[in-house]
């Protein structure tokens, strides 16, 4: 097989390349002012369509849009008359309308004998085509277009026309009748060879665009390999095709065949299908009972996206076996190419995803490591941070190996490696291969080609101030050409990681001050009863500044009683606070100044009016008594975890929130022994978007079962610990009588 595939698959690239004339002058032509607009926004249907008509060798031509608007190729144009350029139909134009109008709405449109009165043959006659009509759906599944192939018919038109009926024959002489009847028979076995050349030719047309179309509505990689195996070998009569696929720097391919398990096969290995990979290169299958070539599947730029290796049985010679394959290889390379960057915009689409809900420095760099390559298919993720004076320390996957994570061990910030030069100076280092570094870096040590990455990349992380905050390592174990789009997903990377670090970064400096301040606010200076043992907790929520509305509180009483308060107001800024620490003071006055528990909310409603909206549990306990009263507005249920049984939440009568109690609320009592433990809390503890209350609250029973025994301050942080993941404040208290 002499020819060979074109070497690029851009749009319009590939018009130019393999369309002839017309290719050339439909890239030339500003579609602006046409019903089909700029070229640039053409739909992905209408320009598979228009390389299927393009590379077709028989006259063919696609009508796209409403009113349709003629492309040809360069067989139909040789049909046309040179005088008339503007026509491009041949034949009585107006019966054209009508029947794309049939082919478009679904309804049948046979083959149409159309005389083409360019030339006569020579016999004088008119030549006559056959032209098939074939719907062509767009993204939509709306027939869009429509596909018109030519056959030449002549030879069979002009015997049909001869031949006549027998009794209109005039009389003859018998020595005339037998010239006749061998000119007939010589048209006839010429008709039948046009016959099955049309016929043949007509086929490839069908399956070409059942091909396009197939890859058109494919989606994912597997799902366009499948294609390429099943629908593939019809075009081109192969008896066997099968299809390696060379994903981004991998070592091994991924071979596929219809009917065939899949297998790996190295990209090193000495047989045609890998070398076509390899070397970008078409070669031919060795000589035997059958011909075959291997293909290589191209990128916009050139580079080697897979294979095809096809192959016939028996020997051929067929002239348009050619231009089937340029169609088919660019067809399947688009498709590929495609599927290759939707499969990177997925990933890329997931990585910022998930980088958006990371609430600290550590769980970025967890995403960044186990994600940020994925778009890229690279290995061995590192990532460079300063660490104490001139330290740098990096951080990777348990997946390198040992010995090549303690070369990286004992970093400085004057390290001459790439991964803490680009972190220090700033600078993208990309290393083309091992022989590009040993240039760039003599006599530099090179773990990583030592443990088999060839191309590597160094990305340095930039801060708000533009300063180098960290810098990001990866590579491959085979040659990357780094491409444009590659470069751009480069920067789309390090967009991401240096925002998401610059604002988790943020996040724990005002954590950190909220939490402080938090304290302030919420701090008791109260000496607990021998009696009992109390540890308190509050963690805020950790977006944005949120000084949050979640309070608790400790009142004592007289005797060894504590008055355990625990409350929510509605919001998360500096005004909830405010709200908040206002509550909290009218609360502990009224408490001191022994207002009944029952008219405590009553009270703060007359002091305060109902200019807030918001939640509290007030739990009196008296250790010598041994019981707890409850009063709860709107607040979830305290839980009590008794010596030998259960945790069980406390039920008290249903009671308006606070701001809204215009009456004296019931007074819940219940058994409060030594060595149980009470529980209050706020209910960003046990609340979770798309999880039902109680199952937060089932939570919160089983990780206080699994540490009854401990200590309270545990207790606390277990809590904290095992119902982490909350986007709201979380206020606690853990009580235990002592007895």
């Amino acid at each position: 097989m002499s020819r060979t595939p074109s070497d690029g698959v851009r749009w319009p690239d590939v018009v130019v390349a393999t369309g002839g004339e017309v290719g050339a002058a439909i890239t030339a032509r500003d579609w602006s002012a046409t019903p089909l607009g700029p070229v640039d926004g053409w739909p992905q249907s209408l320009r598979t369509a228009l390389a299927l008509c393009l590379h077709s060798p028989a006259p063919t031509v696609l009508w796209w849009g409403d009113p349709p608007t003629p492309l040809p190729n360069d067989a139909y144009l040789r049909l046309l008359d040179p005088e008339r350029p503007a026509e491009v139909w041949p034949g009585d134009r107006d019966a054209l309308g009508p029947l794309l109008a049939d082919v478009r709405a679904g309804r049948s449109a046979g083959p149409t004998d159309v005389p083409v009165r360019r030339g006569r043959d020579d016999a004088g006659e008119d030549r006559w085509f056959t032209f098939t009509h074939l719907p062509v759906p767009d993204e939509s599944g709306r027939i869009a277009g429509v596909l018109t192939v030519g056959a030449e018919t002549t030879a069979r038109v002009v015997a049909e026309r001869r031949g006549g009926s027998p009794a209109a024959r005039p009389q003859r002489s018998d020595r005339r009748r037998s010239t006749d009847r061998g000119e007939l028979d010589a048209a006839r076995a010429e008709l039948r060879l046009l016959r099955a050349r049309s016929e043949q030719a007509l086929r490839r047309s069908e399956a070409l665009a059942r091909l396009a179309g197939a890859l058109s509505s494919a989606r994912s990689r597997d799902a366009i390999v499948e294609v390429m195996t099943t629908v593939a070998p019809a075009v081109m009569d192969a008896a066997a095709l099968r299809v390696a696929i060379a994903l981004p720097g991998r070592t091994v391919l991924d071979v596929a065949g219809a009917g065939a398990s899949p297998e790996r096969l190295p990209v090193d290995a000495d047989v045609p299908l890998a070398r076509a990979v390899r070397d970008n290169a078409v070669l031919p299958l060795p000589d035997d009972r059958d011909t075959g070539v291997c293909l290589p599947l191209r990128d916009g730029d050139g580079g080697a996206l897979g294979a095809l290796e096809v192959r016939w049985t028996g020997r051929t010679d067929d002239e348009a076996r050619g231009s089937l394959l340029d169609a088919v290889t660019a067809l399947c390379s688009q498709a590929l190419q495609r599927a290759e960057l939707t499969g990177s915009a997925q990933a890329m689409a997931g990585f910022a995803a998930r980088l958006s809900v990371t609430r600290s420095t550590a769980e970025a760099i967890e995403v960044i490591l186990d994600a940020a390559t994925t778009a890229f298919g690279a290995e061995l993720p590192g990532l460079a941070m300063r660490d104490e004076g001139r330290r740098v320390r990096l951080w990777y996957h348990d997946d390198v190996p040992g010995t090549l994570a303690a070369t990286f061990h004992d970093l400085t910030i004057d390290d001459p490696r790439p991964i803490v030069r680009a972190l220090h100076h700033g600078e993208r280092i990309l290393v083309r291969d091992r022989a590009d570094f040993a240039t760039r870096f003599p006599g530099l040590p090179d773990p990583v080609g030592r443990h088999g990455m060839v191309t590597t990349v160094a990305l340095p992380l930039f801060g708000a101030d533009r300063r180098p905050i960290a810098a990001l390592g990866f590579g491959w174990r085979r040659e990357r050409p780094l491409r444009d789009s590659d470069l751009a997903l480069l920067d789309t990377v390090a967009d991401l990681c240096e925002q998401t670090l610059e604002r988790v970064r943020l996040a724990a400096a005002e954590h950190n001050l909220v939490t402080r301040l938090a304290g302030r606010l919420r701090s008791s200076s109260l000496i607990m009863p021998e009696s009992l043992e109390v540890a308190t907790r509050y963690r805020p929520a950790m977006s944005g500044l949120h000084l949050g509305g979640d309070w608790y509180d400790l009142v004592r009483q007289d005797g060894d009683r504590v008055a355990v308060v625990v409350g929510d107001v509605v919001g998360h800024q500096v005004e909830a606070a405010a709200d908040m620490a206002q509550l909290r003071t009218v609360l502990n006055t009224l408490i001191r100044l022994g207002v009944p528990l029952e008219e405590v909310f009553l009270r703060l409603t007359e002091l305060l009016g109902v200019g807030f909206l918001g939640t509290c549990l007030i739990v009196v306990v008296d250790p010598a008594a041994r019981v707890a009263h409850v009063a709860r507005a709107g607040h979830p249920h305290p839980v009590v975890l008794s010596a030998g049984q259960p945790p069980r939440t406390v039920q008290t009568a249903n009671a308006m929130p606070l701001g809204m109690v215009d009456r004296p609320m019931t007074v819940t009592t219940v058994a409060f022994r030594p060595r149980d433990v009470l529980v209050a809390y706020t209910d960003g503890l046990v609340e979770r978007r798309g999880r039902p209350y109680d199952e937060g609250v089932a939570a919160l029973h089983r990780s206080l079962t699994a540490v009854r025994d401990e200590p309270v301050e545990a207790i606390a942080d277990a809590l904290l610990h095992d119902l982490a993941g909350s986007e709201d404040d979380q206020a606690l208290v853990v009580l235990r009588h002592l007895g």
